[in-house]
C-alpha cells in the first residue's frame, strides 16, 4: 500500500484550574491518493480521504466530527474461468489486526464520538466474470454512499443514501435508514433501466439461446432484520421488464420474448421463502412450443446438458417426494395476458398439426406452486384473418404431468397454409378447405388420455409434390372415401397410455374411415353443388355469437363478407337481419359476467375497459368469504348453515363452531378438500340466483342486430339494402347462438311504401 500528500491543520486551547478544559479543534486533514497492490499489479485505489472540523472536548469526553469524505475509490472484481476471486489472494495475504486491550476498549466506550456525515463518493468498481464461454463484464460508475449523524450508540437509526450507474446502462439508488446493533432497517429501493443484454452469457452458459434485448426496472420498499432462521427481508413493490427478446442459437429465430411484463403487486420474502403477486400482465408476448415426432418438446431440445465431474447415482423415487413442500413458495394470483402471439406445432399428430395464433388475449387464474392449488386458463385469439383459437381447462403448472385438462379449440382455419406438411407426408399441395381441430390433453398422475378431433371442410388437392414420406395411397380416392355427404372429413384420435411409455390406439381411425366408406356407398347420390361464389347457402343464413356476446367473431365477419360479395352480383335482393337470444344460454351466460366482475371487484382487481374478469378463484379466501356472507344473506343463515353441514369432512368436528372455522381460513392462504367443492357450489348457486330480466336479453339481440348491420355497412353493402326486425327468440346450437338472416326483394324505384315479402334463404 502507499499513500501520497498528507496534510494536517488544528488548533488547541485550554484553562489552568481546578479543572482542565482542554479543547482539540477543529482539525482538519487530508491525505492524496492511496493505492493498494498486489505484487507489481494495483488492485484498488483512493483518490481522496479527508477528515474535516474534527474537535476534542476533554471535560465533555466528547469527539464531535463534522464529515469523514472519501472520494474516487476504484478497483475490480473478477472472477477467473476457475470461479476464483482475485481479492481471495489479497485478502489471504493481509496479517490479522492485533486486539485491542481490554482497558482501553472500555475507555473507548466512554468516549462519546459523534461523526455527522461519512460519505463515499466518485466509486468505480469494474466487474468481470471469465467463467461463462464469453465473459460478462459491468461496470460500476457514479458510485455513492452517505451516512449521516453516526455515533458510538448502536441502538441509534443512521439514516443512508446510497446509488450507482452502470456504464452498460442503469442506474440504482436507495435512500432509508439501519440500526446497526439490531442489523434491520427499510429501504426504498429503485433499479431503472438495467439492460439484460450484459447477463446474455449466463443464458447461452444453460441454453442454445441468445438473449438480444431486454430492459429491467424495479421499485419499492425493502425491509430486513434479524430472525430465529438468519436474517429476514421483505420487498414489497413493482417490477417491469421490456422489450426481451430471445433467439434459438442455432436459426436465430424468436423463441420467447415480449414488449412488457409487468406487476404493481409483487410480495417477496426471504426468511422464510415466499414470493406473490396480485396480478402480473404480459404485454405482447410471444412463445414457440414444437412437439417432435419422439413426443420431445423445443423447450427442451434447447436446454444444454452440463457436465459432471461425478458420475450420477440413478434416483430411487421416494413415496413422500411429491408430498414436501416447494422450497421457494410461488403464487400469482392473476395472469393477464394481452396482445400475445405463439406458435404451435405437434408433429407427433397422424396428421400433423401446426398453426400461429396472433392477438391472443385471456387470464389464467390461481398460478400456484402449492400442489393443492389448479390454475384455470381462458385465452381466445386468431389464426389467419379469419381463424380462431381458444385454449380452455385447468392444470397444476409446477406438477403438469401429475394433472392437466387443457382442450386447444382452433376453428375456420385455412388448409392452404397447410401446403408444407401435406407436402411431405400426403405427396400433394392444398389447394383449398377449411379445418377446425380439437385437441385435448388430460393427464392424471402421469396417465395421458385424450380425445383429439380433425374436422375437415372441402378439402381439395392440388399438384403432387415430390416426397420420399408420402403416404403410397390414391389421395383423391382415400378423400372421397372419408368426406361424408356435407364434404366433411370427421376424424377422432383418442390417446392413451403412460408418459413414460406411450402407448398409442389407432383402431378408432380405421373403423371410422370403414362406416365412411360404407356411409358414402349407401348414401352418395350426386349433390348439386355450388352457390353465389360457390359457399354453401346454408353456411350464410346465420350468424353465431357467443352466448351473452354481441361481438363478432372472426368467422361470422367471413360469412359477412363472403354474403356482401354476394349481394354485390344481385342487387335486386335486399337482406333482413332477425337478431337473435337464447334465455338459457344467454342468461346464464350474462349471469357468470355479472358474478365474475364482482369476485374481480371483490378480489380487488381494477378491469380495463373491455377486459374479461376470467373464471372466479374459489380457492382465494376473500372470494370464499364474499360468496359466504352473499349465501347467507340471500338464502339465509339456517339455509347457508344446512348447506355447509352437508360439506364437512369426517374430522369437521374439530372445529368449535363457525366462526372458529372462518377465522382459520382468514390466516390460510387457501382452502382445501370439501371446502373448494363448498364454495363453488355457493357460487353455482349465486350465479343461477342472479337476476338477469327479459329486457335485457332483448337488448342483446338488439345489440347484436346492429353489429351485423355495422358490418355489413362497413363492408360496402347499401343501407337501404338491410333491415334489422324485432329480436327473436332462437335455441342455441353447438354452445353457439345465431341470428337468422333472410333475403327479399328490392322496392322499385317509385313504387309506393308498403310490406315488401322476405324469400327464404336458399
Amino acid at each position: 500500500m502507499s499513500a501520497e500528500g498528507f496534510s494536517l491543520t488544528a488548533a488547541l486551547a485550554g484553562e489552568v484550574g481546578p479543572t482542565a478544559a482542554i479543547e482539540v479543534g477543529p482539525v482538519n486533514a487530508a491525505l492524496g491518493p492511496v493505492r493498494v497492490q498486489s505484487g507489481s499489479q494495483p488492485v484498488a485505489e483512493l483518490q481522496r480521504a479527508a477528515l474535516v472540523n474534527a474537535g476534542l472536548k476533554l471535560a465533555e469526553n466528547r469527539v464531535v466530527i463534522e464529515a469523514v469524505e472519501l472520494g474516487g475509490a476504484k478497483t475490480t472484481v473478477a472472477l477467473d474461468k476457475q470461479k476464483n476471486l482475485n481479492w481471495n489472494d489479497i485478502l489471504q495475504k493481509a496479517p490479522d489486526a492485533p486486539a485491542a486491550a481490554a482497558a482501553n476498549t472500555a475507555s473507548a466506550s466512554r468516549m462519546d464520538v459523534q461523526l455527522a456525515r461519512l460519505s463515499l463518493d466518485g466509486v468505480e468498481i469494474g466487474i468481470v466474470d471469465q467463467s461463462p464461454a464469453r465473459p460478462v463484464r459491468l461496470d460500476v460508475v457514479q458510485g455513492f454512499l452517505t451516512l449521516k449523524d453516526l455515533s458510538l450508540d448502536m441502538s441509534k437509526a443512521v439514516p443512508l443514501e446510497a446509488g450507482f450507474a452502470l456504464r452498460q446502462g442503469g442506474r440504482f439508488n436507495a435512500r432509508g435508514s439501519f440500526v446497526p446493533d439490531k442489523a434491520s432497517g427499510r429501504l426504498d429501493l429503485g433499479l431503472a433501466g438495467l439492460p439484460l443484454k450484459s447477463f446474455a452469457p449466463y443464458v447461452n452458459q444453460f441454453a442454445r439461446l441468445n438473449l438480444h434485448s431486454g430492459m429491467a426496472s424495479t421499485r419499492g420498499k425493502l425491509t430486513f432484520g434479524q430472525a430465529k432462521s438468519g436474517i429476514r427481508l421483505d420487498f414489497g413493490g413493482g417490477f417491469t421488464v421490456e422489450d426481451l427478446a430471445i433467439t434459438e442459437e442455432e436459426t436465430e429465430e424468436a423463441f420467447l420474448g415480449w414488449k412488457k411484463l409487468s406487476s404493481d403487486s409483487l410480495s417477496l420474502r426471504l426468511g422464510p421463502n415466499r414470493l406473490r403477486i396480485n396480478e402480473l400482465v404480459a404485454l405482447n408476448p410471444f412463445g414457440k412450443v414444437i412437439i417432435f415426432e419422439d413426443k420431445s418438446i423445443n423447450l427442451q431440445r434447447v436446454l444444454r446438458i452440463q457436465p459432471s465431474d461425478k458420475p450420477v447415482a440413478k434416483a430411487v423415487a421416494s413415496p413422500k417426494a411429491a408430498d414436501q413442500p416447494p422450497a421457494f413458495p410461488l403464487a400469482v394470483e392473476r395472469l393477464r395476458i394481452v396482445g400475445a402471439n405463439a406458435e404451435f406445432a405437434d408433429l407427433s399428430l397422424t396428421p400433423q398439426f401446426g398453426t400461429r395464433m396472433h392477438d391472443l388475449a385471456g387470464v389464467v387464474t390461481g398460478l400456484s406452486t402449492d400442489p393443492a392449488t389448479t390454475a384455470q386458463v381462458e385465452l381466445d385469439g386468431k389464426v389467419d384473418e379469419f381463424g380462431s383459437a381458444r385454449v380452455r381447462g385447468s392444470i397444476q403448472p409446477f406438477r403438469a404431468t401429475d394433472f392437466t385438462d387443457i382442450t386447444l379449440t382452433f376453428r375456420n382455419l385455412e388448409m392452404t397454409a397447410m401446403t408444407p406438411y401435406s407436402g411431405k407426408f400426403a405427396g400433394r399441395r392444398i389447394d383449398s378447405g377449411k379445418l377446425s381441430v380439437d385437441l385435448e390433453y388430460k393427464i392424471k398422475d402421469r396417465q395421458l388420455a385424450g380425445e383429439n378431433k380433425f374436422i375437415v371442410d372441402r378439402l381439395k388437392l392440388g399438384e403432387r409434390v415430390d416426397s420420399p414420406d408420402a403416404m403410397k395411397l390414391p389421395l383423391d380416392l382415400a378423400i372421397a372415401l372419408l368426406q361424408d355427404s356435407n364434404g366433411i372429413i370427421d376424424l377422432d384420435l383418442p390417446v392413451s397410455g403412460s408418459l413414460d411409455d406411450p402407448q398409442f390406439s389407432y383402431g378408432k381411425i380405421i373403423w371410422k374411415a370403414i362406416v365412411n366408406v360404407l356411409t358414402k356407398l349407401v348414401t352418395a347420390p350426386f349433390r348439386a353443388l355450388g352457390n353465389l361464389l360457390g359457399v354453401s347457402a346454408e353456411k350464410l343464413e346465420s350468424i353465431d355469437f357467443d352466448p351473452g356476446s354481441s361481438a363478432l367473431l372472426p368467422p361470422e365477419q367471413e360469412k359477412l363478407k363472403t354474403l356482401v360479395e354476394a349481394l354485390a352480383k344481385r342487387p335486386a335482393l335486399t337482406l333482413t337481419v332477425e337478431p337473435g337470444y337464447d334465455p338459457a344460454a344467454d342468461r346464464r351466460a350474462l349471469q357468470e359476467r355479472a358474478m365474475r366482475r364482482e369476485a374481480v371487484s371483490v378480489a380487488g382487481i381494477k378491469l380495463a375497459d373491455g377486459e374479461a374478469p376470467g373464471p372466479v378463484d374459489v380457492n382465494n379466501f376473500k372470494i370464499q368469504t364474499w360468496l359466504e356472507d352473499r349465501y347467507a344473506e340471500r338464502a339465509g343463515k339456517e339455509d347457508y348453515k344446512t348447506l355447509r353441514a352437508g360439506f364437512k369432512g369426517p374430522d369437521a368436528g374439530l372445529m368449535e363452531s363457525e366462526m372458529v372455522e372462518r377465522l382459520a381460513r382468514r390466516f390460510k392462504t387457501r382452502d382445501e378438500g370439501p371446502a373448494s367443492a363448498f364454495h363453488a357450489e355457493l357460487l353455482e348457486r349465486l350465479t343461477r340466483q342472479t337476476q338477469v330480466d327479459d329486457s335485457v336479453l332483448v337488448e342483446l339481440a338488439a345489440a347484436r342486430g346492429k353489429a351485423i348491420q355495422a358490418e355489413l355497412l362497413k363492408r360496402g353493402l347499401d343501407g337501404s339494402r338491410v333491415t334489422v326486425a324485432a329480436p327473436a327468440q332462437q335455441t342455441a346450437k353447438a354452445q353457439w347462438v345465431g341470428s337468422k338472416m333472410s333475403l327479399g326483394a328490392a322496392r322499385p324505384a317509385g313504387a309506393e311504401p308498403g310490406p315488401v315479402p322476405a324469400a327464404v334463404t336458399p
